[in-house]
C-alpha cells in the first residue's frame, strides 16, 4: 500500500501550483476505510469514451471544459464501489479529495457458485484463456491513449516522458501485436521533474552501466513503447510474453498454481478474483486474475515477480534499501517486475485495453567522481596517473595501494611520488627485478602493439577529500515504470499515413520519429502527476 504521506502531499499543494495548470480540475482519489490512494482507477466522461487512469498516488486531473458541459464522472476501480459525480461539484483551485467505498467481497458464495459449475480456479482460469476469441475484438479496431514513462529516485519522478499515442491493432485474431501501426500525436520530455541523462541510456549488459538485476530485459527489435506492448499477455495470449507467464495459451495454467478467492462486484457485474503462485529455486511470482463470472472475460491480469535468495553479504549499492521497494512502497521482498493488465468493455460489451503498467528495478553504476587517467610513460620508464583533484591524506598512502599488472604478471613497484602542480602520481616499477625484464621490455619499448589496455591497475587507499576513492563507481537503484492509459476506443480500424507512422525500432524521443502534433485533438489530453513542492 502507499504511504500515507501522498495525501500530505496533496493537501499541502499551494493554490498557485493549481494556477499553473487552469485548464484542469485536480483530484485524487482514497480509500474510505484506510485513508490510502487508489491507484490505476478508472475515471470517465459519463456516455462518452474518454477518460483517464488515476496514478500511482491516486491523482488524476480532468480538462475544466468538461466542467462547463455539466459532464458527470464515472469513477470505477476494482475492489471498490463505483461513484457517480457531478464535475461541477469539485473545487477549481485546489485539489478534490474523493473517497471510494471497498465493494463487496463473498467467499462462501462464489465458492457455491463454483462448485455448481463444477469448476476449480484453474479450470476457470482456462475456460477464461480459451474465451479470449469472443470477449475480445478479433478483428481490427483501434485506440488513443497516453503514455509515459518515468524512472523514480528518492521517492520522486525523474526522466518523466509523455506522449498521446494513436494505435492501430490488426484485431486478437492476429497472433503478435508487434505488427499494429502506431502514431504519435505529441510526445514531450516533462521539465518540471528532474533530468537524469545517464540513467536515460539504453541498458548495457557488456559494461554494466545499466542493467535489470537478477533478469536480462528482453528486447524483440522494439522501442519502449512497442516493448511494453509485448508485455500485454491477453493481446499476445498466443505469444511469448514473459516469464512466467510465457504463452498465455499454452503456457500459464501449467506453470501456475490457482486459488479461488471469492466473488466481488465491479461495475455492476461479479467477477472471480483468483490467486495464483509460480515457485522455483530461484524465482516467486505472485499473480491476481479477475474473471467475469459469466462469459469469463478477463478484466485484470496483475502479476509481480520477486527474488527468493538474498545474496550473502552486504548490499553495495548507496541506496541498498531501495532493493525492497518499487520507488513509492516499502516491501518485504525483493521485486524484479511488475505488470498490470486491465481490460474493460465498451458499449456493446467487447473488452477493450484499459491500461498497462510495467514496472521493473534497475542498476546504474554510476562514473567516478574521484577520476583518475593512466598512462605508460615511455621518457623515464614510469607510469603516471592523472587525476582530476587533489587526492587527501598523502601521508596515509602507501605503495601496496598501487596494483599494476600487464597481461596477467604483476609489475613489482619500487617507490612512487606526487607531483601537486600536475595532480598526478607517478609511479616507477622496480627495474632491478631480474625475473621482470621481459616484462619491462614489453612495457617500455616503443612500438606498434603496446596498448594500455594490456595494463591493468588498481588502487587502494586513495581517497579525496569528500571520501570518494579513486576511481570507484558506484551502484544505485532505479525504478523504471512504463504506462499506457487508453482515453477512446475505436470500434473501426483507423488508417494511418505512412509517413505519420512511429518508426517502431526508434527511441520515442529521436528527432527522426514523427509526430504528427496536427492530428492531435482537443478530446485527448495527458494526466501529468504534479511534482511535489519543494520547502
Amino acid at each position: 500500500m502507499l504511504k500515507k504521506y501522498f495525501l500530505l502531499m496533496v493537501f499541502m499543494m499551494s493554490v498557485s501550483c493549481f494556477s499553473q495548470q487552469k485548464d484542469f480540475i485536480f483530484g485524487q482519489l482514497i480509500d474510505s476505510t484506510q485513508n490510502e490512494s487508489i491507484a490505476f482507477a478508472t475515471i470517465r466522461i459519463k456516455g462518452k469514451a474518454l477518460g483517464v487512469i488515476s496514478n500511482i498516488d491516486g491523482t488524476f486531473k480532468i480538462p475544466m471544459r468538461f466542467n462547463e458541459l455539466g459532464e458527470i464522472l464515472e469513477i470505477s476501480c476494482l475492489g471498490y464501489e463505483s461513484k457517480e459525480m457531478n464535475i461541477e461539484d469539485l473545487n477549481e483551485s485546489e485539489s478534490n479529495i474523493i473517497a471510494l467505498k471497498p465493494g463487496g467481497f463473498k467467499l462462501n458464495e462464489a465458492i457455491v457458485s463454483a462448485n455448481i459449475k463444477r469448476l476449480s480456479a484453474k479450470q476457470i482460469v482456462k475456460v477464461a484463456i480459451n474465451s479470449i476469441p469472443q470477449n475480445y475484438p478479433e478483428n481490427e479496431f483501434g485506440l488513443v491513449g497516453y503514455y509515459r514513462d518515468y524512472q523514480v529516485k528518492n521517492n520522486s519522478y525523474t526522466n518523466l516522458n509523455e506522449a498521446i499515442i494513436k494505435v492501430s491493432d490488426g484485431g486478437f485474431g492476429k497472433k503478435n501485436s508487434y505488427y499494429n501501426r502506431y502514431q504519435m500525436l505529441s510526445y514531450d520530455e516533462n521539465i518540471d521533474f528532474e533530468i537524469d541523462s545517464f540513467a536515460k541510456q539504453p541498458y548495457d549488459y557488456e559494461g554494466f552501466n545499466k542493467v535489470v538485476p537478477n533478469a536480462k530485459m528482453k528486447n524483440d527489435g522494439g522501442n519502449e513503447f512497442i516493448m511494453l506492448g509485448m508485455h500485454d499477455a491477453i493481446r499476445n495470449y498466443q505469444s511469448d510474453s514473459f516469464s512466467y507467464i510465457n504463452d498465455l495459451k499454452s503456457d500459464f495454467v501449467k506453470n501456475h498454481r490457482f486459488k479461488l478467492k471469492g466473488k466481488s462486484i465491479y461495475k455492476e457485474q461479479e467477477v472471480y478474483e483468483i490467486d495464483g503462485t509460480f515457485r522455483n529455486d530461484h524465482y516467486l511470482a505472485q499473480v491476481k486474475i479477475f474473471i467475469n463470472t459469466e462469459d469469463f472475460a478477463i478484466h485484470k491480469l496483475d502479476y509481480t515477480l520477486f527474488k527468493r535468495s538474498i545474496p550473502e553479504g552486504e548490499d553495495l549499492a548507496i541506496n541498498a534499501k531501495e532493493r525492497f521497494s518499487d520507488g513509492f512502497r516499502v516491501l518485504s521482498n525483493e521485486i524484479l517486475y511488475r505488470i498490470q493488465t486491465e481490460y474493460a468493455r465498451d458499449a456493446k460489451g467487447v473488452m477493450f485495453l484499459n491500461y498497462i503498467s510495467f514496472y521493473n528495478k534497475i542498476l546504474v553504476q554510476r562514473p567516478s567522481v574521484f577520476k583518475s587517467r593512466f598512462e605508460v610513460f615511455l621518457a623515464d620508464r614510469s607510469f603516471r596517473i592523472r587525476m582530476n583533484k587533489h587526492p587527501a591524506n598523502l601521508n596515509k598512502i602507501k605503495k601496496r595501494d598501487f596494483k599494476i599488472n600487464h597481461k596477467g604478471k604483476v609489475v613489482p613497484i619500487d617507490e612512487f611520488y606526487y607531483s601537486e602542480d600536475e595532480r598526478t602520481f607517478v609511479v616507477c616499477p622496480n627495474l632491478d627485478f631480474e625475473e621482470s625484464e621481459n616484462l619491462f621490455e614489453l612495457l617500455f619499448t616503443e612500438r606498434e602493439d603496446l596498448l594500455v589496455a594490456d595494463v591493468k591497475y588498481s588502487y587502494g587507499n586513495i581517497k579525496d577529500n569528500l571520501g570518494n576513492k579513486l576511481d570507484e563507481r558506484k551502484w544505485e537503484y532505479l525504478h523504471q515504470y512504463r504506462e499506457f492509459f487508453t482515453q477512446e476506443t475505436q470500434s473501426s480500424y483507423q488508417e494511418i499515413r505512412e509517413y505519420d507512422l512511429m518508426i517502431k525500432t526508434l527511441p520515442l524521443d529521436s528527432p527522426d520519429q514523427p509526430v504528427a502534433r496536427r492530428t492531435l485533438k482537443t478530446e485527448y489530453w495527458k494526466n501529468s502527476p504534479l511534482p511535489a513542492l519543494k520547502n
